[in-house]
Protein backbone atom coordinates (compact mmCIF):
# COMPACT_ATOMS: atom_id res chain seq x y z
CA UNK A 1 0.00 0.00 0.00
CA UNK A 2 1.68 3.32 -0.75
CA UNK A 3 2.15 5.98 1.79
CA UNK A 4 0.47 9.32 0.33
CA UNK A 5 2.09 12.41 0.64
CA UNK A 6 -0.34 15.08 2.14
CA UNK A 7 -0.37 17.94 0.16
CA UNK A 8 -3.15 20.25 2.07
CA UNK A 9 -1.81 23.07 4.27
CA UNK A 10 -4.48 22.54 6.87
CA UNK A 11 -3.81 18.67 6.67
CA UNK A 12 -4.59 16.13 9.38
CA UNK A 13 -2.42 12.75 9.41
CA UNK A 14 -3.53 10.06 8.19
CA UNK A 15 -2.91 5.99 8.15
CA UNK A 16 -0.10 4.85 5.99
CA UNK A 17 -2.67 2.89 4.20
CA UNK A 18 -5.57 5.82 3.55
CA UNK A 19 -3.91 6.15 0.03
CA UNK A 20 -6.90 7.85 -1.07
CA UNK A 21 -5.91 11.04 1.07
CA UNK A 22 -5.45 14.47 0.55
CA UNK A 23 -6.08 16.21 3.46
CA UNK A 24 -8.41 17.56 5.87
CA UNK A 25 -8.49 20.44 8.06
CA UNK A 26 -7.06 20.35 11.09
CA UNK A 27 -8.50 21.00 14.40
CA UNK A 28 -6.69 22.70 17.12
CA UNK A 29 -6.19 20.68 20.26
CA UNK A 30 -8.94 20.26 22.85
CA UNK A 31 -11.58 22.13 20.55
CA UNK A 32 -14.82 20.20 20.84
CA UNK A 33 -16.93 19.44 17.94
CA UNK A 34 -20.25 21.27 19.13
CA UNK A 35 -18.14 24.96 18.52
CA UNK A 36 -18.31 23.99 14.94
CA UNK A 37 -21.17 25.58 12.71
CA UNK A 38 -22.68 24.26 9.73
CA UNK A 39 -21.92 26.29 6.04
CA UNK A 40 -24.83 27.28 4.26
CA UNK A 41 -25.64 27.49 1.00
CA UNK A 42 -24.61 25.02 -1.50
CA UNK A 43 -25.78 24.99 -5.40
CA UNK A 44 -29.01 23.34 -6.38
CA UNK A 45 -28.03 20.09 -8.43
CA UNK A 46 -30.92 18.20 -10.50
CA UNK A 47 -29.74 14.04 -10.43
CA UNK A 48 -29.06 12.18 -14.16
CA UNK A 49 -32.48 11.25 -15.84
CA UNK A 50 -34.87 9.18 -13.78
CA UNK A 51 -34.42 5.81 -15.88
CA UNK A 52 -33.06 4.59 -19.43
CA UNK A 53 -30.02 4.19 -20.91
CA UNK A 54 -26.96 5.78 -19.86
CA UNK A 55 -26.79 9.24 -21.70
CA UNK A 56 -23.79 10.79 -23.56
CA UNK A 57 -22.42 13.56 -21.43
CA UNK A 58 -19.08 15.98 -22.44
CA UNK A 59 -16.41 14.41 -20.12
CA UNK A 60 -14.88 17.77 -19.61
CA UNK A 61 -17.03 20.87 -19.86
CA UNK A 62 -16.13 23.84 -22.21
CA UNK A 63 -13.69 26.13 -21.80
CA UNK A 64 -14.77 28.95 -20.32
CA UNK A 65 -13.32 31.59 -19.16
CA UNK A 66 -15.18 33.13 -16.28
CA UNK A 67 -16.17 36.91 -15.95
CA UNK A 68 -16.36 38.52 -11.98
CA UNK A 69 -18.44 41.29 -11.46
CA UNK A 70 -18.74 43.17 -8.16
CA UNK A 71 -21.74 41.33 -6.60
CA UNK A 72 -24.63 43.11 -5.16
CA UNK A 73 -24.20 45.47 -2.40
CA UNK A 74 -25.07 44.70 1.18
CA UNK A 75 -24.80 46.64 4.86
CA UNK A 76 -21.55 47.17 5.95
CA UNK A 77 -22.50 45.55 9.15
CA UNK A 78 -24.46 42.17 7.89
CA UNK A 79 -23.47 40.54 5.15
CA UNK A 80 -26.46 39.14 3.57
CA UNK A 81 -26.59 35.50 3.52
CA UNK A 82 -26.40 32.97 0.17
CA UNK A 83 -30.09 31.07 -0.36
CA UNK A 84 -30.55 28.95 -2.68
CA UNK A 85 -31.80 31.76 -5.78
CA UNK A 86 -28.67 33.62 -4.75
CA UNK A 87 -24.93 33.33 -5.23
CA UNK A 88 -22.60 33.48 -2.18
CA UNK A 89 -20.56 36.25 -3.50
CA UNK A 90 -18.82 35.06 -7.48
CA UNK A 91 -20.75 35.65 -10.64
CA UNK A 92 -20.65 32.94 -13.59
CA UNK A 93 -20.81 34.89 -16.10
CA UNK A 94 -21.86 38.17 -17.79
CA UNK A 95 -25.68 39.38 -17.01
CA UNK A 96 -28.32 39.32 -19.49
CA UNK A 97 -29.75 42.89 -20.25
CA UNK A 98 -32.86 41.90 -18.15
CA UNK A 99 -30.91 40.83 -15.70
CA UNK A 100 -28.62 43.73 -15.54
CA UNK A 101 -31.87 46.18 -15.24
CA UNK A 102 -33.36 44.50 -12.67
CA UNK A 103 -30.09 43.76 -10.73
CA UNK A 104 -29.35 45.86 -7.44
CA UNK A 105 -26.66 47.89 -6.85
CA UNK A 106 -23.25 46.96 -6.99
CA UNK A 107 -20.37 47.40 -4.64
CA UNK A 108 -17.64 49.12 -4.89
CA UNK A 109 -14.18 46.78 -5.99
CA UNK A 110 -13.44 47.70 -2.33
CA UNK A 111 -15.57 45.42 -0.87
CA UNK A 112 -13.89 42.32 -2.01
CA UNK A 113 -11.54 40.20 -0.36
CA UNK A 114 -9.22 37.89 -2.84
CA UNK A 115 -8.01 34.71 -2.04
CA UNK A 116 -4.06 34.73 -2.63
CA UNK A 117 -2.81 31.22 -1.06
CA UNK A 118 -3.26 27.69 -2.30
CA UNK A 119 -5.97 27.05 0.84
CA UNK A 120 -7.41 30.91 2.55
CA UNK A 121 -8.52 29.44 5.84
CA UNK A 122 -11.65 30.96 6.98
CA UNK A 123 -12.20 30.92 11.05
CA UNK A 124 -15.66 30.60 12.30
CA UNK A 125 -14.59 33.77 15.11
CA UNK A 126 -12.00 36.75 13.88
CA UNK A 127 -9.04 34.31 15.77
CA UNK A 128 -6.71 32.14 14.87
CA UNK A 129 -7.74 29.73 18.23
CA UNK A 130 -11.33 29.63 16.42
CA UNK A 131 -12.49 26.38 14.38
CA UNK A 132 -11.78 26.51 10.65
CA UNK A 133 -14.90 25.66 9.15
CA UNK A 134 -13.72 26.11 5.38
CA UNK A 135 -11.52 28.03 2.79
CA UNK A 136 -10.94 29.66 -0.30
CA UNK A 137 -8.84 29.10 -3.29
CA UNK A 138 -6.27 30.89 -4.95
CA UNK A 139 -8.00 33.69 -7.10
CA UNK A 140 -11.35 33.38 -5.45
CA UNK A 141 -12.98 36.57 -4.84
CA UNK A 142 -16.04 37.20 -1.86
CA UNK A 143 -17.82 39.57 -0.50
CA UNK A 144 -16.42 41.06 2.50
CA UNK A 145 -17.19 43.66 5.67
CA UNK A 146 -15.60 47.35 4.97
CA UNK A 147 -14.06 47.26 8.40
CA UNK A 148 -11.63 44.42 10.17
CA UNK A 149 -13.95 42.83 12.89
CA UNK A 150 -10.90 42.66 14.72
CA UNK A 151 -6.72 41.66 14.25
CA UNK A 152 -6.24 39.12 17.15
CA UNK A 153 -2.74 37.99 15.85
CA UNK A 154 -3.87 39.50 12.86
CA UNK A 155 -1.88 42.94 12.03
CA UNK A 156 -4.40 43.95 8.94
CA UNK A 157 -7.13 42.88 10.22
CA UNK A 158 -10.09 39.64 10.21
CA UNK A 159 -12.85 40.50 7.64
CA UNK A 160 -16.28 39.19 7.85
CA UNK A 161 -16.71 37.44 4.37
CA UNK A 162 -20.15 35.44 2.64
CA UNK A 163 -21.67 33.70 3.93
CA UNK A 164 -19.82 33.53 6.98
CA UNK A 165 -16.83 33.18 8.85
CA UNK A 166 -13.55 35.30 9.25
CA UNK A 167 -10.60 35.68 7.15
CA UNK A 168 -7.16 37.21 7.96
CA UNK A 169 -5.81 39.79 5.62
CA UNK A 170 -2.04 39.52 4.51
CA UNK A 171 -0.03 36.50 3.55
CA UNK A 172 -2.81 34.48 2.53
CA UNK A 173 -5.37 37.09 1.29
CA UNK A 174 -5.47 40.53 0.31
CA UNK A 175 -7.91 43.59 -0.61
CA UNK A 176 -6.53 44.19 -3.78
CA UNK A 177 -9.17 43.22 -6.80
CA UNK A 178 -5.96 43.68 -9.26
CA UNK A 179 -3.24 41.32 -6.93
CA UNK A 180 -1.86 39.13 -10.11
CA UNK A 181 -3.62 36.22 -8.32
CA UNK A 182 -6.63 37.34 -9.10
CA UNK A 183 -6.02 37.97 -12.51
CA UNK A 184 -4.87 34.27 -12.95
CA UNK A 185 -7.53 32.92 -11.12
CA UNK A 186 -10.22 34.41 -12.77
CA UNK A 187 -11.60 30.75 -13.59
CA UNK A 188 -13.13 29.29 -10.97
CA UNK A 189 -14.58 25.44 -10.98
CA UNK A 190 -17.44 24.98 -12.71
CA UNK A 191 -19.89 22.86 -9.88
CA UNK A 192 -22.50 22.34 -12.27
CA UNK A 193 -20.62 20.27 -14.23
CA UNK A 194 -19.27 16.50 -13.97
CA UNK A 195 -15.76 17.51 -14.62
CA UNK A 196 -15.28 21.59 -12.95
CA UNK A 197 -12.13 22.20 -14.79
CA UNK A 198 -10.46 20.79 -18.46
CA UNK A 199 -8.29 18.20 -17.56
CA UNK A 200 -5.46 16.95 -19.16
CA UNK A 201 -3.19 13.56 -18.13
CA UNK A 202 0.48 13.68 -18.85
CA UNK A 203 2.59 11.17 -21.72
CA UNK A 204 5.86 9.67 -21.28
CA UNK A 205 8.41 11.34 -21.27
CA UNK A 206 6.11 13.71 -19.15
CA UNK A 207 5.92 17.40 -18.95
CA UNK A 208 8.18 19.82 -17.41
CA UNK A 209 6.55 22.31 -14.80
CA UNK A 210 7.90 25.49 -16.31
CA UNK A 211 6.86 28.93 -14.32
CA UNK A 212 6.83 30.58 -17.38
CA UNK A 213 5.96 30.79 -20.83
CA UNK A 214 9.91 29.36 -22.03
CA UNK A 215 11.65 30.57 -25.40
CA UNK A 216 12.42 27.73 -28.35
CA UNK A 217 16.14 27.40 -26.60
CA UNK A 218 14.85 27.54 -23.19
CA UNK A 219 12.22 24.25 -24.25
CA UNK A 220 15.44 22.63 -25.95
CA UNK A 221 17.63 23.08 -23.30
CA UNK A 222 14.99 21.67 -20.84
CA UNK A 223 13.87 19.16 -22.59
CA UNK A 224 16.23 17.06 -24.68
CA UNK A 225 14.71 15.11 -26.73
CA UNK A 226 12.12 17.88 -28.43
CA UNK A 227 12.77 17.92 -31.96
CA UNK A 228 11.80 13.98 -32.45
CA UNK A 229 9.15 15.03 -29.72
CA UNK A 230 7.28 17.53 -31.47
CA UNK A 231 8.13 15.77 -35.04
CA UNK A 232 5.90 12.68 -33.18
CA UNK A 233 2.87 14.74 -31.42
CA UNK A 234 3.18 18.57 -31.89
CA UNK A 235 0.26 18.16 -34.71
CA UNK A 236 -2.17 16.09 -32.96
CA UNK A 237 -2.30 18.15 -29.20
CA UNK A 238 -4.97 19.58 -28.10
CA UNK A 239 -6.86 19.97 -31.50
CA UNK A 240 -9.33 22.04 -31.70
CA UNK A 241 -9.20 23.40 -28.39
CA UNK A 242 -9.39 26.76 -27.72
CA UNK A 243 -6.66 29.12 -26.61
CA UNK A 244 -6.60 32.44 -24.51
CA UNK A 245 -5.29 35.57 -25.24
CA UNK A 246 -1.58 35.69 -23.07
CA UNK A 247 -1.33 37.92 -20.45
CA UNK A 248 1.14 41.04 -21.65
CA UNK A 249 3.75 40.52 -19.02
CA UNK A 250 4.40 36.76 -19.63
CA UNK A 251 3.94 37.08 -23.18
CA UNK A 252 7.47 39.28 -22.32
CA UNK A 253 8.64 36.68 -20.42
CA UNK A 254 7.02 37.32 -16.99
CA UNK A 255 6.53 34.49 -14.22
CA UNK A 256 3.48 33.49 -13.85
CA UNK A 257 2.43 34.40 -9.65
CA UNK A 258 2.79 32.00 -6.81
CA UNK A 259 -0.07 31.66 -4.93
CA UNK A 260 1.07 31.61 -1.31
CA UNK A 261 1.97 28.14 0.03
CA UNK A 262 3.83 27.05 -3.14
CA UNK A 263 7.11 26.78 -3.37
CA UNK A 264 8.51 28.15 -6.47
CA UNK A 265 11.72 30.24 -6.59
CA UNK A 266 11.60 33.59 -8.36
CA UNK A 267 13.60 33.10 -11.78
CA UNK A 268 13.53 29.50 -11.28
CA UNK A 269 12.60 28.44 -15.02
CA UNK A 270 11.50 25.30 -14.44
CA UNK A 271 10.31 23.09 -10.74
CA UNK A 272 10.76 19.60 -12.05
CA UNK A 273 8.31 17.23 -14.26
CA UNK A 274 5.82 15.43 -13.94
CA UNK A 275 5.80 11.90 -12.52
CA UNK A 276 4.92 9.17 -14.89
CA UNK A 277 0.85 8.61 -13.98
CA UNK A 278 -0.45 12.51 -13.23
CA UNK A 279 -3.09 14.65 -14.34
CA UNK A 280 -3.93 18.10 -13.98
CA UNK A 281 -6.73 20.68 -14.19
CA UNK A 282 -6.02 23.47 -16.85
CA UNK A 283 -7.29 27.33 -15.97
CA UNK A 284 -6.15 28.76 -19.05
CA UNK A 285 -3.86 27.78 -22.79
CA UNK A 286 -1.78 30.21 -24.28
CA UNK A 287 0.01 29.95 -27.45
CA UNK A 288 3.53 30.41 -27.13
CA UNK A 289 5.21 30.14 -30.51
CA UNK A 290 2.34 27.70 -32.30
CA UNK A 291 3.03 25.59 -28.92
CA UNK A 292 0.11 25.20 -26.64
CA UNK A 293 1.00 25.70 -22.72
CA UNK A 294 -1.71 24.72 -20.22
CA UNK A 295 -1.78 26.84 -16.73
CA UNK A 296 -2.61 24.53 -14.10
CA UNK A 297 -4.64 25.38 -10.80
CA UNK A 298 -1.40 25.75 -8.86
CA UNK A 299 0.20 28.25 -11.67
CA UNK A 300 2.53 26.20 -13.38
CA UNK A 301 2.48 25.95 -17.15
CA UNK A 302 2.79 22.27 -19.01
CA UNK A 303 3.41 22.04 -22.71
CA UNK A 304 0.04 19.89 -24.02
CA UNK A 305 2.20 18.39 -26.61
CA UNK A 306 2.54 16.35 -23.63
CA UNK A 307 -0.08 15.59 -22.41
CA UNK A 308 -3.84 13.77 -23.50
CA UNK A 309 -7.25 15.45 -22.67
CA UNK A 310 -9.20 13.74 -20.07
CA UNK A 311 -12.01 11.78 -21.46
CA UNK A 312 -13.95 10.70 -18.29
CA UNK A 313 -17.20 8.18 -18.20
CA UNK A 314 -20.23 9.05 -19.22
CA UNK A 315 -22.04 6.75 -16.82
CA UNK A 316 -24.35 7.64 -13.77
CA UNK A 317 -27.12 6.12 -11.76
CA UNK A 318 -30.87 7.15 -11.36
CA UNK A 319 -32.73 9.76 -9.76
CA UNK A 320 -35.93 7.28 -7.34
CA UNK A 321 -38.96 9.43 -7.68
CA UNK A 322 -42.75 8.61 -8.48
CA UNK A 323 -42.83 5.08 -10.25
CA UNK A 324 -39.36 4.84 -10.35
CA UNK A 325 -37.77 2.94 -6.93
CA UNK A 326 -36.26 -0.13 -5.70
CA UNK A 327 -35.36 -2.75 -6.29
CA UNK A 328 -33.80 -1.71 -9.62
CA UNK A 329 -31.13 -3.77 -11.74
CA UNK A 330 -27.88 -2.70 -13.39
CA UNK A 331 -26.83 -4.94 -16.49
CA UNK A 332 -23.86 -6.23 -15.95
CA UNK A 333 -23.26 -8.12 -19.37
CA UNK A 334 -22.42 -6.63 -22.70
CA UNK A 335 -25.00 -8.75 -24.42
CA UNK A 336 -28.35 -8.18 -22.27
CA UNK A 337 -31.72 -7.73 -24.11
CA UNK A 338 -34.89 -5.98 -23.17
CA UNK A 339 -37.68 -8.64 -24.17
CA UNK A 340 -41.72 -7.26 -24.79
CA UNK A 341 -44.26 -9.96 -23.86
CA UNK A 342 -44.66 -11.92 -21.76
CA UNK A 343 -42.83 -15.93 -20.41
CA UNK A 344 -46.70 -17.57 -20.95
CA UNK A 345 -47.42 -16.00 -24.59
CA UNK A 346 -44.21 -15.84 -25.73
CA UNK A 347 -41.20 -12.82 -25.24
CA UNK A 348 -39.51 -10.95 -28.31
CA UNK A 349 -36.33 -8.78 -28.14
CA UNK A 350 -37.39 -5.65 -27.87
CA UNK A 351 -33.32 -3.48 -27.94
CA UNK A 352 -30.40 -4.48 -26.81
CA UNK A 353 -28.95 -3.13 -23.24
CA UNK A 354 -26.57 -0.97 -22.32
CA UNK A 355 -24.11 -2.41 -20.23
CA UNK A 356 -24.80 -0.83 -16.42
CA UNK A 357 -27.91 0.50 -17.66
CA UNK A 358 -30.31 0.58 -14.72
CA UNK A 359 -33.90 -0.40 -14.79
CA UNK A 360 -36.48 -0.40 -12.01
CA UNK A 361 -38.25 -3.52 -11.65
CA UNK A 362 -41.74 -5.27 -9.95
CA UNK A 363 -39.90 -8.10 -8.20
CA UNK A 364 -41.75 -10.32 -10.14
CA UNK A 365 -40.16 -13.40 -12.08
CA UNK A 366 -41.27 -15.90 -14.54
CA UNK A 367 -39.05 -19.05 -15.61
CA UNK A 368 -39.69 -19.75 -19.09
CA UNK A 369 -37.50 -23.14 -20.41
CA UNK A 370 -35.65 -23.32 -17.30
CA UNK A 371 -34.52 -19.63 -17.69
CA UNK A 372 -35.64 -16.96 -14.81
CA UNK A 373 -37.02 -13.57 -16.21
CA UNK A 374 -37.59 -10.95 -14.23
CA UNK A 375 -40.16 -8.20 -14.88
CA UNK A 376 -39.74 -4.69 -15.30
CA UNK A 377 -41.98 -1.47 -13.97
CA UNK A 378 -42.62 -0.76 -17.78
CA UNK A 379 -44.18 -4.24 -18.37
CA UNK A 380 -41.07 -5.73 -20.08
CA UNK A 381 -38.81 -8.69 -19.02
CA UNK A 382 -35.30 -9.25 -18.89
CA UNK A 383 -33.30 -12.28 -18.46
CA UNK A 384 -31.84 -13.12 -14.59
CA UNK A 385 -28.04 -13.39 -15.65
CA UNK A 386 -25.31 -10.57 -15.11
CA UNK A 387 -27.53 -8.41 -12.88
CA UNK A 388 -26.75 -6.34 -9.46
CA UNK A 389 -29.61 -6.18 -7.89
CA UNK A 390 -30.17 -3.15 -5.38
CA UNK A 391 -32.76 -3.53 -3.14
CA UNK A 392 -34.27 -1.12 -0.10
CA UNK A 393 -32.51 -1.81 3.25
CA UNK A 394 -33.86 -4.85 4.69
CA UNK A 395 -34.80 -3.24 8.18
CA UNK A 396 -34.67 0.67 9.24
CA UNK A 397 -31.73 1.46 11.23
CA UNK A 398 -31.88 2.75 14.47
CA UNK A 399 -30.00 5.60 13.72
CA UNK A 400 -32.07 6.99 10.74
CA UNK A 401 -34.19 9.75 11.61
CA UNK A 402 -37.06 12.08 9.20
CA UNK A 403 -35.28 14.09 7.04
CA UNK A 404 -31.78 13.15 7.74
CA UNK A 405 -29.49 11.72 4.53
CA UNK A 406 -27.76 9.20 4.82
CA UNK A 407 -25.63 6.58 2.28
CA UNK A 408 -25.89 3.43 2.41
CA UNK A 409 -22.45 1.20 0.22
CA UNK A 410 -22.53 -2.46 -0.45
CA UNK A 411 -19.04 -3.80 -0.91
CA UNK A 412 -19.93 -7.12 -2.50
CA UNK A 413 -22.83 -5.29 -4.63
CA UNK A 414 -20.33 -2.23 -5.84
CA UNK A 415 -23.62 -0.25 -5.08
CA UNK A 416 -24.72 2.83 -3.43
CA UNK A 417 -28.14 4.33 -2.54
CA UNK A 418 -28.70 7.62 -0.96
CA UNK A 419 -31.59 7.75 1.72
CA UNK A 420 -33.68 10.95 2.80
CA UNK A 421 -35.05 8.93 5.90
CA UNK A 422 -36.56 5.39 4.91
CA UNK A 423 -36.69 7.18 1.53
CA UNK A 424 -34.62 5.99 -1.25
CA UNK A 425 -33.70 8.87 -3.45
CA UNK A 426 -30.94 7.98 -5.70
CA UNK A 427 -28.83 4.42 -7.00
CA UNK A 428 -25.87 3.83 -8.41
CA UNK A 429 -22.93 1.44 -8.97
CA UNK A 430 -19.43 2.80 -7.60
CA UNK A 431 -15.64 0.80 -7.34
CA UNK A 432 -14.43 0.36 -3.59
CA UNK A 433 -10.96 -1.03 -2.76
CA UNK A 434 -9.81 -2.92 -5.20
CA UNK A 435 -8.72 -5.53 -2.67
CA UNK A 436 -12.66 -6.47 -1.86
CA UNK A 437 -13.56 -7.07 1.82
CA UNK A 438 -9.32 -7.38 3.10
CA UNK A 439 -8.41 -5.53 6.16
CA UNK A 440 -8.04 -1.74 5.40
CA UNK A 441 -5.22 -0.59 7.81
CA UNK A 442 -2.92 -3.70 5.86
CA UNK A 443 -5.05 -3.67 2.18
CA UNK A 444 -6.44 -1.53 -0.60
CA UNK A 445 -10.14 -2.22 0.98
CA UNK A 446 -12.62 -0.07 2.08
CA UNK A 447 -13.11 0.60 5.50
CA UNK A 448 -16.86 -0.67 6.93
CA UNK A 449 -18.78 0.76 9.84
CA UNK A 450 -21.28 3.52 10.31
CA UNK A 451 -19.65 7.20 9.91
CA UNK A 452 -20.51 10.85 8.78
CA UNK A 453 -19.36 13.07 6.40
CA UNK A 454 -17.44 15.55 8.24
CA UNK A 455 -14.82 17.27 5.27
CA UNK A 456 -15.39 18.07 1.52
CA UNK A 457 -13.52 19.52 -1.08
CA UNK A 458 -14.56 20.76 -4.61
CA UNK A 459 -10.85 19.54 -5.87
CA UNK A 460 -8.21 18.13 -3.68
CA UNK A 461 -5.00 16.72 -5.11
CA UNK A 462 -4.32 13.00 -3.98
CA UNK A 463 -0.78 11.32 -4.69
CA UNK A 464 1.50 8.56 -3.98
CA UNK A 465 5.48 8.28 -3.95
CA UNK A 466 5.33 4.43 -2.91
CA UNK A 467 8.27 2.71 -5.26
CA UNK A 468 5.81 1.42 -8.24
CA UNK A 469 3.10 3.05 -7.52
CA UNK A 470 3.46 6.57 -8.09
CA UNK A 471 0.58 8.71 -8.97
CA UNK A 472 -0.02 12.54 -8.78
CA UNK A 473 -4.14 13.45 -9.55
CA UNK A 474 -4.58 16.91 -9.18
CA UNK A 475 -7.59 18.44 -8.48
CA UNK A 476 -10.00 15.10 -8.29
CA UNK A 477 -13.33 16.24 -8.17
CA UNK A 478 -15.98 16.24 -5.36
CA UNK A 479 -14.35 14.85 -2.50
CA UNK A 480 -15.78 14.10 0.87
CA UNK A 481 -14.20 12.38 3.71
CA UNK A 482 -16.23 10.35 5.76
CA UNK A 483 -13.12 8.68 7.89
CA UNK A 484 -9.27 9.15 8.14
CA UNK A 485 -8.39 8.73 4.66
CA UNK A 486 -11.42 7.19 2.98
CA UNK A 487 -13.78 9.53 0.96
CA UNK A 488 -16.03 9.54 -1.83
CA UNK A 489 -14.82 10.65 -5.10
CA UNK A 490 -15.10 11.25 -8.55
CA UNK A 491 -12.70 8.73 -10.56
CA UNK A 492 -12.02 10.57 -14.20
CA UNK A 493 -8.81 7.77 -14.52
CA UNK A 494 -11.11 5.05 -14.91
CA UNK A 495 -14.28 3.25 -16.29
CA UNK A 496 -14.62 -0.05 -13.62
CA UNK A 497 -17.55 1.26 -11.83
CA UNK A 498 -19.46 -1.33 -10.66
CA UNK A 499 -16.17 -3.30 -9.78
CA UNK A 500 -13.70 -2.71 -7.33
CA UNK A 501 -10.85 -0.94 -8.42
CA UNK A 502 -9.43 1.95 -5.69
CA UNK A 503 -6.94 2.19 -3.07
CA UNK A 504 -9.68 1.94 -0.60
CA UNK A 505 -11.92 5.75 -1.44
CA UNK A 506 -15.33 5.22 -2.59
CA UNK A 507 -14.61 5.96 -6.26
CA UNK A 508 -18.29 7.65 -8.21
CA UNK A 509 -18.54 8.35 -11.69
CA UNK A 510 -17.96 12.39 -12.46
CA UNK A 511 -21.68 13.17 -12.47
CA UNK A 512 -22.90 10.77 -9.59
CA UNK A 513 -19.72 12.48 -7.70
CA UNK A 514 -20.92 15.77 -8.56
CA UNK A 515 -24.51 15.36 -7.54
CA UNK A 516 -23.95 13.58 -4.39
CA UNK A 517 -21.56 16.75 -3.48
CA UNK A 518 -24.44 18.96 -3.30
CA UNK A 519 -26.83 16.64 -1.99
CA UNK A 520 -25.09 15.91 1.14
CA UNK A 521 -24.07 17.94 4.32
CA UNK A 522 -22.33 19.85 5.31
CA UNK A 523 -22.56 22.32 2.21
CA UNK A 524 -20.66 24.22 0.53
CA UNK A 525 -21.05 27.66 -0.41
CA UNK A 526 -20.06 29.15 -4.08
CA UNK A 527 -17.26 31.09 -3.29
CA UNK A 528 -15.39 28.46 -0.70
CA UNK A 529 -13.79 25.54 -2.18
CA UNK A 530 -14.05 23.59 0.88
CA UNK A 531 -15.69 23.46 4.25
CA UNK A 532 -15.79 21.00 7.46
CA UNK A 533 -18.21 20.36 10.39
CA UNK A 534 -18.07 17.44 12.36
CA UNK A 535 -21.88 17.92 13.22
CA UNK A 536 -25.01 17.46 11.19
CA UNK A 537 -22.75 15.91 8.32
CA UNK A 538 -24.89 12.87 6.37
CA UNK A 539 -24.48 9.78 7.42
CA UNK A 540 -22.70 7.05 5.96
CA UNK A 541 -23.27 2.90 6.20
CA UNK A 542 -20.93 1.00 4.39
CA UNK A 543 -21.57 -3.04 4.93
CA UNK A 544 -20.71 -6.11 3.08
Amino acid sequence: MPSVRLLSLIALSMGAFSSCSAGEFARPPGERAGELVRPIATLDIPPPPVAGPPTAQLSSPPFQKVVISPPAEVRADEPARATDDQDSGEDDGEPSPSSARDAEPVVERDRLLVATARETLIYERPSFKSAKIGYLRAGAQVRRDLEPAGHQGCKLGFYRVMPEGYVCVGATATLDPNHAVAQFGRVRPDRSAAMPYRYGRSLYPTPPFYTRLPSKLEQAQQEVELGRHLEANARFAWKGAPTDPTPPFLAAGGQAPTPFGYAHEVNQLSTGRAVPDSSFALLAIYDQGGRRFGLTTDMSLLPLDRMKPVVASDFHGISLAGDVRLPVVFVRSHTAFLYSGSPTAGLAIARPLAFREALPITGKASTLSGLVYLETTAGDWLRDEGLVRVDRFAQRPGWVKPGRTWIHVSILKQSMVAYVGETPVYVTLVSTGIDGMGDPATTHSTVRGQFLIHTKHVTATMDSDEVGDEFDLRDVPYVQYFSEGFAFHAAYWHDAFGSPHSHGCVNLSPSDARWLFHWTDPPVPQAWHGAMSLRDGTLVYISP
